[in-house]
């Protein structure tokens, strides 16, 4: 019997920063949330779902917006459920450190896209963005014992070139566990398809040197080698390489394993394996269990593997 391993939920999409690489701060989304009653009713039915150690990440926009997030983390740490979220860090303080820790939250991935103030601040498209993550860090840092703390750090034309300095900081800092890193890809609700390489927003996004990236490549992985503490794999950090060399053929072969181990839940409450494919339910309607002990699961998950599609998902998210 299928049972995946993660549920990655996204809280709704508002955000206090404005991203470079993403639109989601222009949309108008103040109604379209997930409530407290959905999220009870959602850890209940993840409890007879997600196998294994029973991970769950709140995302957004911005989560920790969320109104009433450390209720919603205590509630799926008591039932069992470790707990991660993936944030922006500006809005962390040494109260809002001891919440999520007394919450359950047992790890956290903040943007840091350089070591770089000028850079960071930058793409995150507001002044003061890097000295907070720095503060958040730290506070974040006192419970080391009970959390995992990651820098998450995008691949761009933009910081390319320090990339290195990046890790070599990340090395030193006393705060941070581990660097985690992303590739750049189509920006966030920006209603764009491969040509936004070449869109005037956002082409120095697109790493253009290939010399330089591939120079780059092989440092991060050498250092990964020699103990660095970068949470990728080496066969992810040469697939970044490949992805940036052939964008048309990005997937180099890849077979999607996005089902067997990850689903996802939007701010609609629609429940998905791959998030370019109809939802299979919704949870204020739907039982989880009876969809996933059915052959509609199954069907799906074999559809995923054969797909053909140049996904942005299998260069990123959940990779393996």
């Amino acid at each position: 019997m299928y049972r995946p391993k993660i549920c990655s939920i996204e809280l709704f999409r508002r955000c206090c920063l404005q991203c470079r690489m993403c639109h989601m701060w222009k949309l108008d989304e103040s109604d379209n949330n997930l409530d407290q009653a959905q999220l009870s009713r959602l850890a209940c039915q993840l409890q007879e779902v997600l196998g294994g150690e029973k991970e769950v990440v709140f995302s957004g926009g911005e989560p920790l917006l969320y109104k009433g997030l450390s209720d919603v983390i205590s509630e799926y740490s008591q039932k069992g459920f470790k707990v991660g979220l993936a944030s922006n860090g500006v809005l962390v303080d040494d109260k809002m450190a001891k919440q999520l820790v007394e919450a359950g939250l047992k790890t956290i991935q903040l943007s840091f896209d350089s070591c770089y103030e000028k850079t960071h601040d930058f793409l995150r498209g507001v002044d003061g963005v890097y000295k907070k993550v720095l503060e958040a860090a730290s506070c974040l840092s006192r419970y080391k014992d009970k959390l995992s703390l990651c820098a998450q750090t995008v691949i761009s034309g933009k910081n390319i070139n320090e990339i290195v300095d990046t890790v070599e900081f990340v090395a030193r800092d006393p705060h941070f566990d581990f660097i985690s890193f992303m590739a750049v890809t189509t920006p966030f609700f920006a209603s764009l398809g491969d040509d936004w390489r070449f869109n005037d927003e956002f082409s120095f996004l697109w790493p253009k040197e290939k010399a330089e990236l591939d120079l780059v490549i092989d440092k991060i992985i050498d250092m990964k080698k020699n103990g660095y503490p970068i949470a990728n794999p080496i066969a992810h950090l040469e697939l970044f390489r490949s992805y940036f060399h052939n964008y048309k053929e990005r997937n180099n072969g890849i077979q999607c394993s996005l089902g067997d181990y990850v689903i996802s839940v939007d701010p609609q409450g629609d429940v998905r394996l791959c998030c370019f494919m109809p939802p299979i339910a919704n949870i204020a309607k739907d039982s989880l269990r009876e969809i996933f002990d059915s052959q509609v699961v199954d069907e799906l998950r074999q559809k995923m593997k054969s797909c053909q599609s140049l996904c942005n998902t299998l260069v990123n998210c959940f990779w393996e």
